[in-house]
């Protein structure tokens, strides 16, 4: 539809050119600079033409084809176990009554607590100091993450699978939602229990959304860094995984292999060469995730026009397995049970530990008493007097709030365009955008440092800004447009009589009416960025500039580090989580009428 106002004028499409040049820039450039670099060698400000050399080098690498098997393995268990996990509990969810606000906050809890204080706080459960844990005395039998490669593979992949749950159950239990009650009623009038409903009934009618779930967090898995990074820093080294060059941890996968590349690596070529081959294997996941998703959905909308006898031979069938037997029903509830009961003692255990760790005068490893045996709030003194904690707390907010401020500048142009588009043209330029985004991960940052160390811009949160603002466009796009198709045309049509120009129907019109979506945006990209900590451990390389999550890193290191400051680590992450909890409960309704123009005018 032709826009009356956008029509008429080049200053809309003027608006546009900061959203080309920022996807050009942290989208596309990465991947083009990675290329570009890996036919040259770069070390120590001497650069000289490689050709294919480093690409040679790589083939030769065995320790590359290592991480690439360590990469597929961690990503199929995680997708698959992360995915039966969320269907126990979304049918726990779908059926809980009293119990589902208990259920919901801790399936939740993953995703308010950051991954970056999650993380060092199971490394600490499970590991402790040398295998000695909190969990060691509970089982009685030492689990050393330093020594055991398979059981630092198995830690940092349950705790991936424990991050990863909440999205599956909360997609799952929206599918389940969305479904018709009388269905449900029918079957169970039939006879059908737990395990029936949930194997003929559920399962068939969720099977799309599952199939989706499974295959994004396939591609999410396949390029994870934050959890081997925060729990095992790689892993030990395992039989076959010391090669001539590099030492192949249980958990080094591809991005991990990548950054100590990164790190460990004088030639800046060669470690572009790695970063376009893991980039090429990304964007291959990406692209294969998409083609699935489509053929997922047009399958999903085939069935729909053919609902009613699907339903009626679900229901017969559910009918027929009502009395499937007495072991199948007593699995079931057992294992929703125990699926459930972990949710919500995994939750528990999380916050107690952070809090009882954040009250003890001594930074012990592990906890032994139910309460701190050396009870203090000196670690919070500490951590305000000493360690000046505000300087940090106050770098992210340049950084997040930085970021949320620009969302306006770059998304509101944007949803505006697609939203006067069409359905086609917006849904292609959506899916480029949101491709670009899955694509992301270490093998793009490492190439975009190099952009930038080249520029001159490192040393401040250009950088920083830059990546954050990029991956926080689909969303804001997306609502806003959303927001935007449901304004009648007449507003328009009414400024263009009074003859109102493209800047003042933006300010004076759109920005009023789209306050609480554009609030809701700008929210949700204060809180990424506020939560981030990959982009600023590979940008920010002076202590003085760190956010809060490179910060508290610092103070408890990896897995190998030497004397972990656990109570100072502890105290700075619940002063963290209570600004982020405040804040969310001050914009906890951002669509909103209120709450939006009170964060923003």
């Amino acid at each position: 539809m032709k826009s009356p106002i956008l029509g008429s004028t080049r200053l809309y499409w003027l608006s546009l050119i900061p959203l080309f040049i920022l996807v050009l820039a942290a989208g596309l450039l990465p991947f083009a600079a990675a290329g570009w670099e890996s036919l040259f060698h770069d070390s120590w400000g001497a650069r000289s033409w490689a050709g294919l050399e480093n690409f040679r080098i790589l083939v030769e690498d065995r320790a590359f084809v290592l991480s690439l098997g360590i990469s597929l393995l961690w990503a199929f268990l995680s997708a698959g176990i992360s995915v039966g996990i969320g269907f126990v509990l979304a049918c726990s969810l779908f059926k809980a009554r009293r119990s589902f606000k208990l259920l919901f906050a801790s399936i939740l809890v993953p995703w308010g607590v950051p991954s970056f204080i999650s993380i060092p706080i199971w490394r600490m459960i499970i590991h402790g100091s040398g295998g000695r844990s909190m969990l060691s005395s509970l089982i009685g039998t030492e689990i050393n993450l330093l020594t055991n490669p398979v059981a630092g593979f198995l830690a940092a992949l349950s705790v991936d699978i424990w991050l990863g749950v909440p999205l599956v159950v909360l997609a799952l239990y929206a599918s389940m939602k969305s479904l018709d009650k009388g269905l449900f009623e029918a079957a169970q009038i039939e006879g059908a229990q737990g395990w029936v409903l949930a194997r003929q009934i559920q399962a068939p009618l969720v099977k799309g959304t599952i199939a989706i779930m499974w295959a994004l967090d396939f591609v999410k898995s396949f390029k994870e860094f934050s959890v081997p990074f925060l729990m095992t820093a790689g892993g030990p080294p395992f039989v076959g995984g010391i090669t001539r060059k590099n030492i192949v941890g249980a958990t080094t996968t591809l991005e991990i292999f990548l950054y100590d590349a990164f790190r460990n690596e004088d030639d800046y070529g060669v470690a572009s060469a790695y970063a376009v081959a893991v980039g090429i294997l990304v964007i291959v996941l990406v692209f294969l995730w998409f083609r699935f998703r489509k053929k997922i959905m047009s399958a999903e909308a085939g069935r729909m026009d053919q609902s009613r006898p699907e339903i009626g031979r679900l229901i017969r069938r559910a009918s027929s397995h009502a009395s499937a037997g007495f072991i199948p029903e007593l699995m079931w509830k057992v294992a929703s049970f125990l699926v459930t009961s972990a949710a919500a003692l995994s939750a528990v255990l999380v916050i107690y530990v952070l809090l009882w760790l954040s009250f003890s005068d001594l930074s012990a490893v592990f906890v032994d008493a139910l309460l701190p045996r050396f009870f203090s709030t000196r670690p919070y003194r500490s951590v305000f007097i000493d360690e000046g904690i505000l300087r940090y707390f106050l770098n992210t907010l340049v950084a997040a709030g930085s970021t949320a401020l620009l969302i306006p500048l770059f998304s509101l142009p944007a949803a505006l365009w697609l939203s006067r588009a069409g359905k086609a043209r917006s849904a292609k330029a959506f899916a480029a955008l949101e491709a670009l985004g899955m694509a992301g991960g270490i093998h793009s940052l490492i190439p975009l440092f190099i952009v930038f160390r080249i520029l001159g811009l490192l040393g401040g949160y250009t950088p920083v800004i830059t990546v954050y603002l990029f991956h926080a466009l689909p969303f804001a796009i997306f609502s806003l447009k959303a927001y935007l198709d449901r304004l009648p045309p007449s507003y328009e049509e009414a400024a263009a009589l009074e003859g109102m120009s493209l800047a003042g129907y933006l300010r004076r019109i759109l920005l009023p009416l789209c306050a609480p979506a554009l609030a809701a945006a700008m929210m949700a990209a204060f809180i990424s960025a506020w939560n981030g900590f990959l982009v600023p451990l590979v940008f920010l390389n002076d202590d003085r500039l760190y956010t809060i999550g490179v910060k508290l890193h610092s103070y408890v290191g990896s897995v190998a580090s030497g004397n972990p400051k656990w109570n100072l680590f502890a105290a700075a992450s619940a002063v963290n989580l209570l600004f982020v909890a405040l804040l969310l409960w001050r914009f906890k309704n951002p669509l909103s009428r209120n709450d939006a123009e009170a964060g923003l005018f």
